[in-house]
């Protein structure tokens, strides 16, 4: 049963035959009503030619018996009537007197010879003088008067049958039922391939609809019917149209890098999932690059955001150009090429679908070294870059995208604190050093918020006299469980984690504190604080730093700034707008690390620093390297035809002393005169102290 009610479900559900058997049921319900009417028609019409047929019977034995009857011819009259009745259209006859009796009869009657005839249809006739009918079921009852020399000699009666002088009903029924078969046998196939005709169209529309639903856009239906069909599928054509060209702009903007026309970080993601997993079902390996662009945010920065992506673009092309040369030399024997991807910023990645070798991944990406080394041509101007390379294999360094994309980036992370443009690839190591580093930058992300630094003071001397010249602010850790932690341990996750900044902030508002409260008690030392890039380059830095000075109530003078040569020289303009408004409060400007940068002397002698700090780097050197000596001879040589102050960091001997006091050096700070050290040490190496001082100070808990 359930076979038959699908296969009925399924014709039922066919467009074609709803509107066949639509049709049909139009068809026979036509043909009922034509039926019906006929019916009647027909009906009335027998009804009539019966009471017309009955009467003319009667009315033709009426005059046939009534000579026969006036002259008392009763035999005659009798055979009259029986030829009568012996014809299909009579069943029965008697003839009355004027008094009602039966004189003769013939068939069926209902009264016999002789009898008086009770009959009202009789009573009527005789009474009126004029034929009266009535019908009795079947029977249809003629009572006609027997007129004689115009006067009334009897009367005749008839019974006709209806069925002898009607046509049968059923006989009607079944010509119009054939006739109905015929039409259906004939029409309904007309109509379905009528309506099979009719739908093309719609079959059409069905098919591209579905077409449609499968993501096939590119279609067109070809409709001609010159009717509201062809209306719709133009409609449809047009539909389809705004939808493909909808759909690839949604796939471009979903998995299309806009600036380089790179797949992006998503496509890329979709692409190593379905590649590691065919490399884990066939044994294979493969391996992700993870690119970042060293010097980039650098260039970007002086070259504008249009520019930048004009770079962007660059770097796309070499990188796609490195790939499809691997391709065409290693990496032809899959079919699978590789995929250049941008992750975003200047990070990109490489995915290397099939590997012979590790090394393989190597020589790929040294070629991606190689490539971006070369200069780039942009806006007339030469650009350099740099990049580094972490590279992760699968599925031995991990077989999801994640995973993979993680451990490159850790990969990639080494080699730019390797210097950067090198590559690296993935280590176990590297995890457990990527959550140690996790581990530090969340404490220092507390310590900062505990208020877990403290600062530690270096003396600056002077060359002249060996007195107390100023100090060095230097930031020290108070861990809560590894101790006092010296920069190194923590300043290159700072700069990382983006808390270089907030960490120059603590130091700057804590020095300037400190060192106005050994002002109070009669000791003025100037300290210099130094100033981070991310800290200096933030809005409102000369704000901060009056305001940090206000709130200590520190004069100005008593504060020296030291910016790196790097950050002094990356924006010069810049520069010169950020520390006018201290300089004209009486701040002081240092150029740390001097020697170790790239300055433009054009802009040096423009700036209005106050202060060179010698790199240590050069005095430790310069007893034993000629060209380390001869650094430090012109930086203090510059210095004095700039009638600027130079500190020598560093100072661990006599013998460096005694040259650089030979040289002209100002002041001198390092391990020869004092270590870093807390405030209260640094109070008592500025002895002697005033006795007034010193009670104040031990007053201070000092």
């Amino acid at each position: 049963m359930a076979p038959i009610q699908h296969a009925v479900s399924r014709v039922m559900r066919s467009l074609v035959m709803k509107f066949t058997l639509l049709c049909a049921g139009v068809l026979i319900a036509a043909i009922a009503l034509l039926t019906g009417i006929d019916y009647q028609t027909t009906s009335v019409e027998n009804r009539r030619r019966s009471l017309e047929h009955s009467e003319l019977i009667a009315h033709l034995l009426a005059g046939d018996t009534a000579a026969y009857l006036a002259r008392g011819n009763v035999e005659e009259v009798s055979r009259r009537i029986d030829s009568f009745v012996s014809r299909d259209d009579v069943e029965g006859i008697y003839i009355v007197d004027p008094l009602r009796s039966v004189i003769t009869k013939a068939g069926e009657t209902e009264f016999a010879d002789s009898a008086r005839a009770a009959d009202p249809l009789v009573i009527m006739a005789l009474g009126a003088a004029e034929a009266r009918i009535e019908v009795r079921e079947n029977i249809i009852r003629v009572a006609k008067p027997i007129f004689y020399d115009g006067r009334i000699i009897g009367a005749v009666v008839v019974n006709v049958p209806t069925s002898a002088v009607t046509r049968p009903a059923g006989e009607l029924l079944r010509r119009q039922l054939m006739i109905a078969i015929a039409a259906l046998a004939i029409f309904l196939p007309l109509a379905a391939f009528a309506v099979r005709k009719s739908l093309g169209p719609v079959r059409k529309l069905t098919e591209a609809a579905r077409l449609a639903s499968s993501r096939k856009l590119d279609l067109r239906i070809d409709v001609n019917t010159g009717d509201e069909l062809e209306v719709l599928a133009n409609a449809f054509n047009r539909m389809f149209a705004r939808l493909d060209a909808s759909v690839k702009r949604i796939h471009r903007l979903a998995y299309v890098d806009m600036v380089t026309e790179l797949p992006n970080r998503e496509r890329f993601r979709k692409e190593l999932e379905h590649v590691t997993r065919r490399a884990v079902e066939e044994d294979d390996e493969g391996a992700v690059l993870f690119l970042d662009l060293d010097r980039f945010k650098r260039v970007n920065d002086s070259l504008g955001i249009g520019e930048g992506d004009r770079l962007l673009e660059a770097v796309a092309r070499r990188l796609r150009e490195a790939a499809r040369g691997w391709d065409l030399s290693h990496g032809g024997e899959g079919g699978e090429p590789s995929m250049v991807a941008r992750l975003g910023g200047d990070e990109f990645t490489l995915l290397l679908p099939r590997l012979r070798d590790p090394s393989d991944a190597a020589r790929v990406a040294r070629r991606i070294v190689d490539a971006i080394r070369r200069p780039f041509e942009i806006s007339g101007h030469q650009v350099f870059l740099g990049v580094s390379v972490g590279v992760a294999i699968f599925p031995k360094d991990g077989a999801d995208p994640e995973t993979l994309l993680r451990h490159a980036d850790l990969a990639m992370a080494a080699a730019k604190r390797n210097g950067g443009n090198s590559y690296e690839f993935f280590e176990a190591s590297m995890n457990q050093g990527a959550f140690e580093r996790l581990v530090l930058e969340n404490e220092l992300r507390e310590a900062v918020k505990d208020d877990q630094l403290v600062v530690y003071y270096q003396p600056k001397i002077r060359m002249a006299d060996g007195s107390l010249a100023g100090s060095e602010a230097l930031v020290r850790w108070r861990h809560p469980s590894a101790g006092l932690l010296s920069p190194g341990a923590f300043i290159q996750a700072a700069e990382e984690c983006g808390l270089i900044g907030d960490i120059g902030d603590v130091v700057l508002r804590k020095a300037c504190h400190e060192i106005a409260g050994l002002r109070e008690l009669g000791i003025e030392i100037p300290v210099a604080v130094n100033v981070s890039a991310m800290q200096f380059e933030r809005e409102g830095f000369a704000d901060s730093v009056l305001e940090a000075l206000e709130d200590a109530k520190l004069p100005p003078h008593l504060l020296e700034l030291e910016l790196t040569e790097s950050v002094a020289m990356r924006d010069p303009e810049r520069v010169l707008n950020s520390i006018e408004p201290l300089q004209a409060r009486g701040v002081s400007f240092a150029i740390d690390d001097f020697g170790t940068g790239h300055s433009s002397l054009s802009y040096l002698t423009r700036m209005p620093f106050d202060v060179f700090k010698i790199d240590q780097s050069f005095v430790r050197d310069m007893s034993d390297d000629p060209h380390a000596r001869i650094v430090v001879e012109t930086i203090l040589a510059m210095a004095k035809a700039l009638k600027l102050k130079t500190v020598a960091e560093g100072v661990e001997t006599t013998e460096q002393l005694a040259f650089l006091k030979a040289q002209g050096a100002t002041l001198a700070q390092g391990y020869l005169f004092g270590r870093p050290m807390p405030l209260e040490d640094l109070m008592r190496f500025a002895q002697p102290v005033s006795d007034e001082a010193a009670a104040r100070a031990a007053a201070a808990g000092i």
